[in-house]
């Protein structure tokens, strides 16, 4: 009886030891409108609270990950931010390439936000933003005005804690087709890994 009893436990002991931890779910993609009609002030997201924030000092908060005007993108690091913020562009583009990138390469170089020239009505003037982000749109020249259209370029964006996202901008205009309502779709990773899946 007690070999039985003993043999009972040892077996009982094995199936709690085996028995695997049950797989994290998919990371959801995620789709966001962001307000940046404003040609002089800065519209704060963080991907944690999928939203905008209020920040009232952004050099040194972490509270952020990347901050709009117009067409002008920032991340939290460089010279925008005490933040890890950085950009990477992957290259891929489209949902095909959003769905395709699903592990963040090692020998991935990302870009701190720097201070640039950029073409405006009056000539040029000097913004800092992340110059990798600034490639995600080209100009188009038609009858009806200047058409700012998205290059569907995925990016890979380290957050300002350090965390990643990939992202994808799709358009520049609200569903009225007013100018500044930057649409995004991204994926992001709360636990710290490359994995965006």
């Amino acid at each position: 009886m007690k070999k039985n009893i003993f043999l009972l436990v040892i077996i009982i002991a094995s199936f709690f030891s085996c028995k695997k931890e049950d797989p994290k779910p998919p990371i959801q993609a995620q789709t966001f409108e962001i307000n940046s009609t404003g040609s002089t002030t800065w519209k704060y997201f963080s991907f944690a609270n999928n939203d905008t924030v209020t920040i009232v000092d952004p050099v040194n908060s972490t509270a952020w990950d990347l901050a709009f005007q117009r067409y002008r993108i920032k991340t939290n690091g460089g010279l925008s931010g005490s933040g890890s913020g950085s950009a990477a562009n992957s290259y891929q583009k489209g949902q095909t390439g959003f769905d395709a990138l699903r592990v963040i390469p090692d020998t991935t170089t990302f870009a701190l936000d720097a201070s640039i020239s950029i073409a405006v009505q009056q000539g040029y003037a000097t913004y800092i933003v992340n110059p990798v982000l600034y490639t995600w749109f080209t100009l188009e020249f038609a009858t009806q005005g200047t058409q700012i259209v998205p290059s569907d370029y995925i990016y890979i964006v380290k957050t300002g804690t350090g965390k990643y996202a990939k992202i994808w901008i799709k358009s520049y205009y609200s569903a009225t087709n007013v100018s500044g309502y930057v649409s995004i779709q991204y994926k992001y990773q709360p636990d710290g890994s490359k994995n965006l899946e």
